[in-house]
């Protein structure tokens, strides 16, 4: 067993009670918008097998900020949302990346975890809409279905016409151990900093997505830093531990992470 997956066990279990829009959502999108958080907080907590790090309920305020954003509060998890209006799957998929944090751990993060949460988002979006179009939870959900997956899809294109022609290509044709090792020569751009973080963050989700992902081997795991999150619970961005990557490599390797893939 995983040495995060044994804090886990202390920890709690996803409900659909913890997560809740709080009043800076508009009174008319408010119900709506948490019937779709609801749906995605399940669909999250199915991925993850229901492990939470932390045991605190999750309040999910709007903002008018530049970014989504997570962080721990004395006696909450506080998920930032700037998606406005009707346009549910940039709901989910903003919820569904801030939710990744709350999974991984959301008092870490880097370069890896943000690109493991953008794989996050976007596999919410591919569930939540074949969820939503063979068994809608709403009649307004089973009717707007069909948006979730080409968002999905929509980001990722926007993203690769970004990189040269030859990575685009490796991509197209699923030459995936050449993109890990493009992306192992790559790694250093995925921290927060470099001009083209988001894009090789991205790059690096798709990559993980290659496969099957047992996203619960991933739960916790931004907590295994020096210091760990037990030693110095504060928001920090700190490195993922040599232990920790390799104890999820069979992962981490597609993203160029660790060892060979």
């Amino acid at each position: 067993m995983r040495l995060w997956a044994v804090a886990l066990m202390c920890a709690g279990l996803a409900s659909a009670d913890a997560l809740y829009l709080d009043d800076s959502w508009p009174e008319a999108t408010r119900a709506t918008l948490q019937e779709l958080a609801n749906e995605v907080w399940d669909v999250v907590a199915e991925m993850f097998h229901s492990s939470l790090p932390l045991d605190l309920p999750i309040r999910v305020r709007q903002s008018q900020a530049a970014v989504p954003m997570t962080r721990v509060l004395e006696d909450e998890i506080n998920i930032r949302i700037t998606a406005h209006g009707t346009y549910y799957a940039q709901f989910a998929f903003q919820l569904g990346h801030e939710l990744g944090h709350v999974m991984l751990d959301p008092r870490r993060t880097n370069g890896v975890v943000e690109a493991l949460c953008i794989a996050v988002s976007y596999e919410v979006l591919d569930r939540v809409g074949d969820k939503a179009a063979m068994s809608p939870a709403f009649p307004w959900l089973g009717d707007y279905a069909k948006n979730f997956q080409p968002y999905q899809r929509d980001d990722q294109n926007t993203v690769l016409k970004k990189f040269p022609r030859e990575i685009q290509d490796l991509v197209a044709q699923k030459r995936w151990s050449e993109l890990a090792d493009y992306l192992r020569a790559h790694a250093a751009e995925m921290e927060a900093g470099h001009a083209n973080d988001r894009e090789v963050q991205t790059l690096a989700a798709i990559a993980l997505r290659s496969g099957p992902v047992e996203w619960g081997e991933l739960a916790g795991i931004a907590g295994n830093t020096s210091p760990s999150v037990s030693e110095d619970p504060r928001f920090r961005v700190l490195p993922l531990t040599p232990e920790a990557i390799a104890r999820a490599s069979d992962l981490l390797c597609r993203m160029g992470i660790g060892g060979g893939n």
